[in-house]
């Protein structure tokens, strides 16, 4: 995590700047943590900063308002969120968020010192899965949690120490208690510890208050008096951590969740105009589909026809066949009888002896004896 924590606790005193918070020291390994998530922003020229983020529903993520800037103190056109307990390094381009919901209010102080209203709410492009329900903290209930000093938790993906040259792979968690100091923002608080502190990347971090029936936002780290990276302590030994109080943002976070809502209508809209598009293109081809079976009816139809008339022709030549094989038949019988008959019709012959001649006439006639057949 990236710590962006550079003024000193004596310049903090004389001037009443508060620096931008960004990974807590001597904290706790939360990763996988469902609630915290990785945020990367260009700030122009080539140049990007890490950051952190709460994550409160599936598709909104809440972070501090100058996490989101670039380096003339506008709104970045280019902010990436990571799945929630990952690392900085798995975030890549396709993690894009659709929308930033910022206070009008909020301005970047001077050397990089946070001011008041130092929050945004971010609409995600791709939501991701909360693992228990978390609430947002009413004013109420902040005040409440400060009266008793109840016990806080924040998660953050800043550095793991002011001389650490630690590559930042996964996000730390920090216990601390809702301080009774008065901050100098209208809409700030401190969370103190005696343990731990936060350093640069923790910005944006959530602050939490966990229950065994409820886990509630009570607001988001902006920042704290650095040493080097990492915040230091105060003069009775307690580091202190500013965060803006969330309850105070309703209006943000509603604006947010319309542009979810917005984003989702334009989703299905876009998805419905996709479905009727398939539902053309389904009746076209079911259409197409129809054409083509009734054609393949007709030519099966006419193929059929055709098949019987073929049948019924052959039936006729066998017929025909038939009936020339039995005519055949008659007359090889009738050759024979003529053949028959004729064998047994008489015959004339003329039979010559000298200059005599006979005739004789017989089935089978023979000259008589001295006469020979007359050539």
């Amino acid at each position: 995590m990236r710590k962006i924590l550079i003024s000193l606790f004596a310049l903090l005193l004389l001037t009443g700047f508060i620096s931008s918070a960004q990974a807590i020291e001597f904290g706790e390994d939360a990763t996988g943590s469902g609630f915290v998530v990785p945020i990367k922003a260009d700030q122009g020229n080539g140049k990007s900063g890490g950051c952190s983020g709460a994550l409160i529903a599936p598709s909104i993520v809440v972070t501090a308002g100058h996490c989101v800037l670039d380096a003339n103190g506008l709104l970045t056109k280019n902010v990436y969120v990571g799945l929630a307990g990952s690392s900085q390094a798995s975030i890549t381009t396709n993690d894009k968020i659709v929308s930033i919901q910022i206070s009008s209010t909020f301005q970047n102080g001077p050397s990089a010192t946070v001011g008041d209203d130092d929050l945004a709410f971010l609409v995600l492009a791709k939501p991701q899965a909360l693992p228990v329900p978390i609430v947002l903290a009413s004013e109420k209930q902040a005040t409440e949690m400060k009266a008793s000093q109840a016990v806080l938790k924040a998660f953050g993906y800043g550095r793991y120490g002011d001389t650490s040259s630690e590559v930042v792979t996964f996000p730390k968690s920090m216990a601390g208690t809702f301080s009774t100091t008065v901050s100098k923002y209208t809409n700030s608080a401190y969370m103190a510890s005696t343990k731990a502190n936060v350093c640069s990347g923790d910005s944006g971090s959530p602050v939490l208050n966990i229950s065994a029936t409820q886990v509630s936002l009570v607001g988001i780290l902006t920042g704290t008096t650095l040493s080097v990276q990492c915040s230091k302590k105060d003069n009775d030994g307690i580091y202190r951590a500013l965060f803006t109080l969330i309850g105070r943002y309703a209006n943000l976070a509603f604006s947010a969740a319309t542009d979810v809502m917005n984003t989702q209508d334009q989703l299905a809209s876009s998805q419905k105009a996709q479905l009727t598009d398939k539902d053309a293109q389904l009746a076209q081809a079911t259409s197409a589909l129809t054409n083509e079976r009734n054609q393949l009816t007709t030519t099966q139809s006419a193929l059929d026809t055709a098949t019987k008339g073929a049948e019924d022709l052959q039936s006729k030549l066998d017929t025909t066949t038939k009936g020339a094989e039995d005519l055949q038949s008659k007359l090889d019988t009738a050759n024979d009888t003529i053949i028959a008959l004729n064998k047994k019709v008489p015959k004339t012959i003329v039979c010559i002896k000298g200059k005599a001649t006979q005739k004789v006439t017989a089935v089978m006639p023979k000259c008589p004896k001295g006469y020979v057949l007359k050539a």
